[in-house]
Parts: structure tokens; sequence; C-alpha cells
């Protein structure tokens, strides 16, 4: 009964966190360009504890979502639901602000088909899209008149997947996943005229509200090969391409004015392109409670095209990590923080974005940990998995914004052997 009750706990989450929109970010204005800000961190809070390393670390008792080759280290039932934000000040060379925001990070049900195969279902964010930006400046032909533009930005897409991990023979396995994106964003823009010789005028405001929705599929494929070094001693090396993609794209756009009623909606559909991206890893491993890992990912973000086939300005980017996780004593019994895993890592990337002819870095440190809940079994294994970390982002100087902020996760993880045939119930 309590096994039939779980499932049945999962896939009602799944289904309920089908309909949420990605808000896993704070305002940033970096987020105005190409689909918003990206999610990295295709794996789990354990990962985000890790700087977002992973693609060879494979953990029997956490999700390997970040690879799905790893899904193959999955032995027993897995079920995952996490949640993250942040808090974050953004300032430039005059002001500053301080906000933040916190959703659904993932939810995940990882399943062991046969000795060789996993299979993995979830959902996590795609791009969040948030920032708000106002800009005023002296109206041409009429120093007396100001204008003021304000530009808002909202929603996100979000991505479903369906992942496999197989083990080929020895230590190679590899993976594939289908992913379906999906989701909305609105942007819009304003303008006000404030003229001292025109009373009334400043009272106008029109606003174009730009919403366009995209849907279609995305592929990737993973490779892994762990190989014995030395006694308690391993090495792993993995691999994740992302292909390209086509998103349908069905773009709705009004013209509203404060003194009259809006505009009929212009519609017209088109499509964008996601290029690929390459992520790879090394780790290294004693078999039992220590894992160190490093990871490089390249993304080809000057062949993205956008509604009307523009690149929006975009660069080639690319982010490298280091992280590791380390387990006192798994199974002590005299101290329960020696069953703790303690995790720690740090990230450097050159993000797409370049603006005022200067390339926007991302640099940032993360710790973590895996906290047992209870008291574990032979069927079942409670885990709750926290992250936190540091980041600084862009630059006050050369008329840029720059962002300080502090990541936050906490997840909730579900081992057990479903499909063992009890003798006592």
């Amino acid at each position: 009964m309590y096994k039939t009750f779980r499932v049945l706990i999962g896939f009602a989450a799944l289904c309920l966190a089908h309909t949420a929109q990605a808000q896993l970010i704070s305002s940033t204005p970096y987020s105005r360009y190409g689909l918003g800000e990206i999610n990295e961190n295709l794996g789990s809070i354990r990962n985000a504890g890790m700087a977002g390393t992973g693609i060879s670390a494979a953990n029997s008792y956490q999700p390997n979502l970040a690879n799905p080759a790893l899904l193959y280290y999955n032995s027993i039932t897995n079920f995952t639901m996490g949640i993250a934000g942040q808090a974050k000040q953004v300032s430039n060379e005059g002001n500053s602000q301080t906000n933040g925001n916190g959703n659904l990070n993932n939810v995940s049900l990882s399943v062991p088909v046969t000795k060789r195969w996993s299979s993995a279902v979830g959902l996590r964010p795609f791009s969040t899209v948030n920032y708000q930006v106002n800009v005023s400046d002296v109206v041409e032909g009429n120093p007396e008149a100001t204008i003021f533009r304000e530009y808002v930005g909202s929603g996100g897409l979000s991505e479903a997947f369906f992942a496999h991990g197989v083990r080929i023979t020895g230590g190679l396995t590899v993976g594939g996943s289908a992913s379906y994106i999906f989701g909305n964003i609105a942007n819009e823009s304003s303008s006000t005229i404030s003229d001292p010789e025109q009373e009334g005028l400043g009272q106008e405001r029109v606003t174009i509200v730009d919403r366009t929705s995209y849907s279609d599929f995305i592929f990737r494929a993973g490779a892994n090969y762990r190989q014995k070094l030395a006694d308690k001693l391993f090495i792993s090396a993995g691999g994740v391409y992302s292909f390209e993609a086509e998103l349908d794209a069905e773009r709705m756009v009004t013209y509203e004015r404060t003194t009259q009623a809006a505009s009929p909606a212009d519609s017209a559909e088109s499509s964008i392109t996601i290029p690929a991206s390459m992520r790879a890893g090394i780790s290294i491993d004693n078999g039992s409670n220590l894992t160190v890992a490093a990871d490089f990912a390249s993304y080809q973000w000057s062949k993205y095209r956008d509604f009307e086939g523009n690149n929006g300005g975009l660069e080639d980017s690319y982010r490298a990590a280091l992280g590791a996780e380390y387990t006192p004593e798994a199974n002590s019994i005299d101290s329960y923080f020696k069953r703790i895993t303690y995790r720690g890592g740090l990230y450097y990337s050159e993000t797409p974005y370049v603006l005022n002819g200067q390339r926007i870095t991302d640099k940032g440190v993360t710790a973590g940990a895996t906290l047992p809940i209870g008291r574990s079994t032979l069927y079942d294994l409670y885990q709750l998995n926290i992250s936190v970390g540091y980041g600084q982002r862009g630059t006050t100087d050369y008329g840029l914004v720059k962002e300080d902020y502090l990541q936050f996760g906490l997840e909730f993880t579900v081992n057990s052997r479903w499909f063992i045939k009890r003798r006592i119930e």
C-alpha cells in the first residue's frame, strides 16, 4: 500500500509541477537577452553544492541527471523534489537595489528497468526572464522635455524530460534524453513624455506588449567511462552533447495607450534556433566516500537566432567548475555528523553577453551537504540535500551592472527498493 502511495505522490508532483513556470532568479537586466537566463545546472541540488559539476561523477543514491549515461548507477528507485532561489544585490555606479526569488528547481523519478538499464522522467527550468529597466533621456529637438522609458520582462521556459542510461560493457555507459521545451515570455516596453510646456502630455503612456509562446523538443546524448587505477582509486570521464534545436514560436503584440483602448493583437508564427552545446567532465573517487570532479561546458550562442532571425548580440561562452564531496563515515553509529556528506566547489564563466565592448563574466563558490533523515533500512533511504553559493557577475565599470548574489537550494530525496518482493508485510 505504501509503495503505491509513494508512486501516486510522485506522479502527482510531476503533474502539478508541469503547470509551473520557472522563476529561479532574481531580477536581472541580463535576462533581457536571448531566451533569458539559461539553467546551466542540469543535475540536482547535489550538483549545485559542487559548483554544478557532475558530468562524470556518478552517485548511487542521488539522481544522476547531469549526464543521462550516469543513470545506470541508480540501481534503485529514486524520487527527488527540490526548490532553489537567490537573494541578489544589483548595482551600477550610482544606485543599487536588493531583491530575491525562489521556486521549483527540479522534480524527477528514476527507475531501474534491468540490471543494465535505468530510466528517468522529470521537470526542471530551462530559462527564466525577470527584469525591469528604467531609462530617461532628453527629447531630441526639445531640451525642456524628457522621455521616460521602462522595459519589463517576465516568464520563462520549462523542460519536461525522459532519459535513459545503459551499461554497454565494463565501465562504459551511454545515455540519451528527449526534452519537451514549453513556456512563454512577455516583454513590455513603454514610454512617457514629460513636457512643462504641454501640461497633460505626461499622462499619455504608450506601451508595446510582446508575448511569445515556445514549444518543441531538444535531444541530448551522453557517455561515461569509469576505470580502476589502483586499490580504492577510480577515474571517470564523461561528456554530454546537446543537439541544435528549432523551437516553434508564436508571437502576439499589442499596443496600449492610457487614453484609449488597446489595439487588437497582431499575431505571427516563426521559429528560433537554440545552438548546440557540449559538456565534458573528469572525476576521481575512492569508490566509497570521496569524489573530486572538474567540468567544462562550451555553448555556441553566436549561432542563436531569435524570432526575426537575428542573433541578438550573443557570443559563444564557456563555463569551468571544480567540485568535491566527502562523507567521513557513512555507516557511523555514534556520530550523525560523520554520516553527513559535505560538498564544496568553485566556478568561472564567460557569459554570452558582451555589452559596451565588455564581456560579462560570472564567478563564485558553493557549499552543500546531504543530511540523512530517519533510520535507513534495506528498502528505504531518505535524504535532505542543501546547497548555498555566493557569486559575482558583471561590473559597475563602463556603465554596466554588477550583481552580487547568494544562491540556496533544498531538495528531498527518497531511495526505495520498490521491486523487491517482501516475505512479510
